[in-house]
């Protein structure tokens, strides 16, 4: 996707970072990384830095700067008492896997990876926040209904979805928060960046952890490294006879 993207468009005013798994079952991505994280963090970090030329064109053109939102959570309290483990064995450890604090944890890692991406891009004119969208009318929970259902009962499970439902954002509402931080005329001329939002287009402060400066560069570390040690085997893979 990035290439055939960067070859269609040479410049990316805003990039809004949304993909999400919450509370399922342990499991592995495709590339050996536990499903919440993998998806939530480690894929939204490969995106961005594959994409960064885009990005840096638009932030050097008159339309600049531009932007770069990851959509966090207020779960993101609800981590691992380290905030965010640090190798690659203690995500993967099923036996250790609490699927709340798991979603937490990937939740926190967005917000650390919005606030070192600010710090790295801070002279290409791009900006880069993190939202909590609020509780939204989505499909996000269907891995928890079941479980729920199986633990405690169906009926429970039926009448809590009806209940967190009926208390959600609209999407349409709930992404007002996000299209700011993408587009909002007054963050662009402010050029805030580094920050966390909470809906609707609120800035508030993130939890100790997110707060973490050292945290964050570790985390940037993990990442950058295990990725690219998966592109490297791809490409390895690719030109194999």
């Amino acid at each position: 996707f990035p290439s055939s993207f960067l070859a269609r468009f040479p410049e990316l005013d805003a990039l809004v970072l949304n993909a999400a798994v919450a509370g399922p079952d342990f499991g592995l991505t495709e590339d050996g990384i536990e499903l919440q994280i993998g998806t939530n963090h480690f894929g939204h970090q490969l995106l961005t830095m594959q994409l960064l030329p885009a990005l840096e064109a638009a932030g050097a053109s008159p339309r600049g700067p531009s932007t770069v939102t990851a959509v966090s959570s207020m779960g993101h309290w609800n981590s691992y008492p380290e905030g965010v483990r640090l190798n690659i064995h203690d995500l993967n450890d099923k036996s250790t896997y609490n699927r709340m604090a798991a979603y937490g944890q990937s939740k926190l890692a967005n917000i650390l990876f919005a606030r070192e991406l600010a710090q790295r891009v801070a002279d290409k004119n791009i900006l880069c926040n993190a939202v909590h969208p609020g509780g939204v009318a989505t499909n996000l929970a269907q891995h928890l209904v079941p479980f729920i259902s199986q633990h405690v009962s169906p009926s429970f499970a039926a009448w809590l979805k009806d209940t967190l439902d009926g208390a959600s954002w609209h999407p349409r509402d709930a992404s007002l928060t996000q299209l700011y931080t993408a587009v909002g005329l007054s963050l662009k001329a402010r050029k805030i960046t580094g920050a966390y939002f909470h809906p609707i287009a609120r800035q508030t402060q993130p939890s100790y952890h997110a707060q973490n400066a050292t945290l964050q560069r570790k985390l940037w570390d993990m990442t950058e490294a295990y990725t690219k040690a998966v592109l490297d085997h791809i490409d390895s893979q690719s030109r194999t006879p």
